[in-house]
């Protein structure tokens, strides 16, 4: 017979039309429902982590806001300590996929904290992964307008996944700050 131990757990022995029955069975089904709520709890966390992550890409008009805050920046601060400061990985224009680069009406890239490896470079040339000359076609409209947004794929700097970006840029004295956001 069964019986209720302290804890809600079942203790005792099957004794009746059970008795004299190999236990393995019910061996085999206390050891599996762990690993099912081990399972339901990586699946949960899983889906919890890629809702907090679409909750953390900024949204369009938080775009415009931190682009609009780092043209401030540099016309309160100069050329100089701006360009040190949107350099900083941890700087105050950069949290996580929310960041600010800064490219000459050239191509040349004077700002990354992201990808330092970028400043220096004319990027002019340099397409996404489907071959789109993003920035480039980000200096065409700058010649016909002061600013605008821009679609390309592009690495997420969190999820570290290919994924869909809109950028919006800002032209300021000779100089494109740009910011941008993430969906799948």
């Amino acid at each position: 017979m069964l019986k209720n131990a302290p804890g809600g757990s079942m203790e005792g022995s099957i004794t009746g039309k059970h008795a004299g029955r190999d236990e393995e069975p019910m061996q085999k089904t206390k050891r599996m429902i762990p690993a099912w709520i081990f399972g339901l709890a990586v699946l949960g966390s899983w889906g919890a982590s890629s809702v907090a992550a679409l909750a953390d890409a900024p949204s369009k008009d938080e775009v415009v806001a931190v682009v609009k805050k780092a043209i401030d920046y540099y016309k309160a601060n100069g050329r100089e300590k701006a360009l040190v400061e949107f350099n900083k990985r941890d700087g105050l224009f950069a949290k996580g996929e929310d960041y600010v680069d800064v490219h000459d009406m050239n191509g040349v890239c004077v700002a990354h904290p992201i990808s330092p490896a970028k400043v220096g470079m004319n990027r002019a040339d340099t397409t996404d992964s489907a071959g789109k000359f993003y920035v480039k076609d980000i200096l065409e409209a700058a010649k016909q307008k002061p600013s605008g947004w821009i679609d390309y794929v592009m690495k997420n700097p969190v999820s570290g996944k290919l994924e869909n970006k809109t950028a919006y840029w800002e032209s300021y004295d000779g100089l494109i700050f740009k910011a941008g956001t993430y969906s799948n």
